[in-house]
């Protein structure tokens, strides 16, 4: 599949015990509506100092704007194609947006797309497209209305023969059992991905369930999902690939059909009958909101703050509506579990990261509203993790708050025998209280972790010297705010090294990163020590180069 983001790197952090590391925390600027003087920002926008969630509703309307469908790669199943100059494997074919694109090997050239009926003669609409320098074409059919069944022919008019794709793709959800049926082209490829309320804003697929079945002789297909109950609300994005490669893309019927409410961005989303017009209330105030060719909605309250108590409702085919309540979570790398409050007994979804690679637990809140879910093996929270809790009403319709968890980490720390004291120091410049875990990564051993809450507008200094497992220990240390909540933390470090008597302390840094620059270091004579720190919080072997630039 083409990845639309990076992927992850091993990250290295270093400090030097006779220079400072300077960082300081990113400012968040919050956008704010105008208009109607009632709108009232409640504030519980995630603050996130990483960037990695929407900082304001108008940031998450943008990004929800520019929500992209990443085509699963399908590679040529035969031989035979030599003979087009359309590259195999690359067409690809959007029934609900009406769309042909794909490479030709003539960069430049111009391209030929036909839209025939099921019957492969009557022409529906023709366009010809110039390709790019790499080859790379896009043709609007919408006066054509590309529907299951159709043909599409594509031909470089440089030269060489057409190709031509069978459009056949149907599906519906069965929620009920988990599956996704439906008919292709027989032998096709078929792969489905579930998009559910809790990546609504992200780029799909991945979604958070993904199956992949060869289609029968006949074109009928079935797909069942496993580990994940399937939900008003979810939605199943279809890909059918022939023998070259080229992929048909589709909605299968029956998706979505629920509310979906994010209160932090005021935005109420979800899926109905495309072009159906719709209007969404939150309390007195109104959206019109029309579906989209793929059934998608949104409608934004950009000037309306939905929160708490707000009851949101709108009629598809009946009345939908769902009364707004809030939810608290905070997700411990030291236990690598999630755990909060949500309505009382209702079912919840906690889904981490959601925006790149979903992982989706499923569990329900008891009678107080309280829910934990261990997180295990299918995923391992970090300290620097971006999740959502999503809980759902009897009718299905759906909730979801996001949060994140952020670290600071410090490279050094030593408390070997009576020469060496380190300070862990965190403050709390917020107004609520922000719950810390301190966990140690030492040069041999281990140290359980440390956890405590910090009250607003309060420090704490952490005597590692003093806790089980480090009292004679080179350690590097990671300093989790397991809400979110803004926090500062430092080491300090004082020692009697070869009759030197002397500290040292440095600020944290808030990302890890692949390369380091540290301008302070001296060696010169017996009055001068100086020792590069290097930590690895990652889960894979970091090869390190040490490179000098001397006077």
């Amino acid at each position: 599949m083409r990845k639309l983001r990076k992927n992850p790197v091993i990250y290295i952090i270093c400090a030097l015990l006779a220079a400072g590391l300077i960082a300081f925390i990113p400012m968040i600027s919050m956008a704010h509506g105008s208009g109607e003087p009632e709108w009232n920002p409640s504030g519980d926008v995630p603050q996130d100092p990483l960037h990695r969630l929407p900082a304001s509703p108008e940031e998450a309307h943008g990004r929800l704007l520019e929500r992209e469908i990443s085509w699963p790669e399908a590679a040529a199943q035969g031989e035979g194609f030599q003979a087009s100059r359309v590259r195999a494997g690359t067409l690809r074919i959007a029934i609900p947006y009406d769309t042909v694109e794909g490479f030709i090997s003539t960069a430049g050239g111009n391209v030929k797309v036909d839209l025939y009926q099921s019957d492969g003669a009557t022409l529906k609409q023709s366009v010809t497209e110039t390709a790019g320098d790499d080859g790379w074409f896009k043709a609007d059919l919408t006066a054509g209305d590309i529907v299951s069944g159709d043909k599409v022919k594509v031909t470089d008019l440089s030269g060489g023969a057409p190709v031509t794709v069978d459009c056949t793709l149907t599906g519906a959800v069965d929620f009920a059992n988990d599956r996704v049926s439906g008919t292709t082209v027989g032998g096709n490829q078929v792969m489905a991905y579930i998009v559910a309320p809790s990546t609504y804003y992200a780029d799909v697929p991945p979604g958070v369930a993904q199956a992949q079945v060869m289609a029968g002789p006949a074109g009928a297909f079935i797909l069942d999902f496993t580990g994940i109950d399937l939900r008003t609300g979810d939605a199943a994005l279809l890909f059918s690939a022939d023998a070259a490669g080229h992929t048909v893309m589709d909605v299968a019927a029956g998706s979505g059909s629920g509310l979906v409410v994010y209160p932090q961005y005021d935005e109420v989303l979800g899926y109905y009958v495309p072009g159906t017009v719709l209007t969404v209330n939150a309390d007195a105030r109104s959206r019109k909101a029309t579906t989209l060719k793929d059934g998608f909605f949104e409608a934004w309250f950009s000037n309306y703050d939905i929160k708490d108590g707000v009851n949101v409702s709108c009629n598809m085919g009946g009345t939908r509506s769902v009364t707004v309540r809030d939810v608290s979570a905070k997700c411990d790398p030291a236990s690598n579990r999630v755990e909060g409050t949500a309505p009382a007994n209702r079912d919840v979804r906690v889904t981490m990261d959601p925006y790149r690679t979903p992982v989706v637990y499923e569990t329900r809140s008891d009678s107080s509203g309280s829910f934990q879910v261990d997180l295990g093996t299918r995923y391992t929270a970090t300290g620097t993790d971006v999740y959502n809790v999503t809980w759902y009403d009897d009718d299905g319709d759906a909730v979801v708050y996001e949060f994140q968890t952020f670290s600071w980490y410090l490279a050094e720390g030593c408390t070997l025998g009576d020469n060496f004291d380190t300070f862990v120091l965190v403050q709390n410049p917020g107004t609520e209280d922000a719950e810390i875990t301190l966990t140690f990564q030492l040069t041999q051993g281990t140290a359980p972790s440390y956890y405590f809450v910090l009250a607003p507008g309060q420090r704490r200094s952490v005597w590692l010297d003093k806790l089980p497992g480090l009292n004679n220990a080179e350690v590097s240390t990671k300093v989790t705010s397991l809400r979110g909540n803004w926090v500062v933390a430092e080491r300090a470090v004082y020692f009697n090294f070869f009759g030197k008597q002397d500290g040292h302390d440095s600020i944290g840094a808030l990302t890890p990163a692949t390369e380091w620059y540290l301008a302070e270091g001296c060696t010169l004579g017996d009055n001068f020590d100086t020792f590069v720190l290097v930590q690895n919080p990652g889960t894979e072997v970091a090869g390190v180069t040490l490179s000098f630039q001397l006077t």
